[in-house]
């Protein structure tokens, strides 16, 4: 079905948020220097985020297709994220992802006009940290299916969606990232093909904020 192809290969976002913040194109909170590291930014955080993006898809709309195909129809959407990230000592995590995808009224079809809500699980390896300035960069893969034991992911039963590469800056003592989604790439799966999205970086902004609730 197609809404269920469209809303896996939108899976994106990403909004792994769990690893800091980022600086690259975005209003920077202020940063604390020194004093953060990897290992204090351990635990739970919360995310929110938001961001948009356009899917091509083939003339008849009954599949997606790469952005460099002609002819192809394009449909935009705005996307908001929430999700519930684990972060461990090393600048790992894995986050459960709920994403709500909605068509930009007026620009595609009508039977494109509902919201499209899927869950996706990010995994995410911190690459680079700066602690003088709290910021850094991280990649990313998004699933379908799996399940996070806290910041590990048991990939059992899960489908690889797509790779990206995002970049963050640590706030408030630790207990703030925000986080911009620097790359994203669908890959070959049952239900996305490469070069299937189209969008303008940075494509999504996230907010984390350290969770008050026991584990």
């Amino acid at each position: 079905m197609i809404k269920l192809r469209i809303a896996t290969g939108l899976g994106l976002l990403l909004l792994m948020a769990a690893m800091a913040c980022g600086p690259v194109g975005m209003n920077q909170p202020r940063a604390n220097g020194g004093g953060v590291t990897l290992a204090s930014l351990a635990g739970k955080f919360e995310t929110r985020g938001s961001g948009s993006y356009t899917v091509c898809l083939n003339a008849s709309f009954s599949a997606p297709v790469d952005c460099a195909s002609a002819p192809h129809q394009e449909m935009p959407f705005n996307l908001t994220s929430v999700a519930h990230v684990t972060r461990d000592a090393g600048g790992n995590s894995c986050a459960v992802t709920t994403l709500t995808n909605e068509p930009v009224y007026g620009t595609i079809s009508p039977a494109f006009r509902a919201r499209i809500n899927n869950t996706r699980t990010n995994v995410s390896t911190t690459t680079s940290f700066d602690p003088a300035t709290g910021s850094g960069s991280s990649s990313f893969s998004q699933y379908r299916g799996g399940r996070c034991i806290g910041a590990v992911f048991d990939s059992t039963g899960a489908v690889l969606t797509g790779t990206g590469t995002q970049s963050f800056m640590v706030s408030d003592s630790g207990s703030r990232m925000d986080t911009i989604v620097t790359s994203f790439s669908v890959v070959t799966n049952p239900v996305g093909v490469p070069g299937m999205l189209k969008e303008t970086m940075p494509m999504i902004k996230a907010t984390s904020r350290r969770s008050r609730t026991l584990p």
